[in-house]
């Protein structure tokens, strides 16, 4: 127990355990951090369930330990890393085999015009990114990525009105602000006029996830405060 790859410690640690050890191996700790839809502050809990548990079992637990903006809104939970949404779990999903160690688990409000799509409408990714100076002008994403729904001819100007809106951004600041289309870490800077929805593949396809809309901008945005809730 002190020889750990050749290397030998005098020192061993142990853990008082708050439920018998048989039992909290039959349990899953899932650390999961709730964007509240109009507060900065990130809370992260502990969700502790069976390893049977699934998505769905998470979000009930984690209702009963967060405040809604309103009672009957409904969760879900992404999968978030570097600064990108890489999945949202469906809620029957098992959640024995979820990582948290390296993927941060982000639960938030899913906002009513998410609720009632229609076929010509898109869920679109929505990433913030500067481009590097010192790495050949590469794309550089920050902050906190979320989803946004488009609709069909909806002008760069009217989407990033609504962007503007939902992120509570200075009119002086936004001003400074571009928009871009980004396929392959590629950027397309988009006109007001241009119609965002024709930039956008009907269908989920290989390299899909790696179309985003793109908010050019210093990242001088108010980080959001992170505290921790057992």
């Amino acid at each position: 127990m002190l020889v750990h790859y050749n290397q030998t410690s005098d020192i061993l640690y142990y853990e008082v355990l708050d439920i018998p050890l048989p039992e909290l191996q039959c349990l899953k700790t899932l650390k999961v951090a709730f964007h509240h839809a109009t507060k900065d502050e990130v809370v992260i809990h502990s969700i502790r369930l069976s390893k049977n548990s699934t998505i769905s079992d998470v979000i009930t637990d984690l209702k009963t330990k967060v405040e809604l903006s309103n009672p009957d809104t409904e969760l879900r939970l992404l999968e978030v890393f570097y600064h990108k949404i890489y999945k949202i779990f469906p809620p029957h999903e098992k959640i024995e085999n979820i990582n948290d160690q390296y993927w941060t688990l982000r639960a938030e409000e899913i906002p009513e015009e998410e609720k009632n799509l229609t076929a010509q409408d898109r869920l679109i990714h929505v990433y913030h990114f500067m481009k590097d100076p010192n790495q050949n002008q590469q794309i550089q994403n920050f902050g906190d990525p979320f989803l946004l729904v488009i609709r069909e001819g909806e002008t760069a100007a009217e989407v990033m009105d609504r962007v503007q809106k939902k992120l509570r951004v200075p009119n002086e600041e936004f001003a400074k602000w571009k928009v871009a289309f980004i396929s392959m870490n590629r950027p397309e800077y988009l006109q007001d006029i241009d119609a965002v929805s024709a930039r956008f593949q009907r269908r989920d396809v290989y390299g899909a996830w790696e179309q985003y809309l793109g908010l050019e901008h210093t990242d001088t945005t108010p980080k959001r405060s992170y505290t921790a809730n057992q």
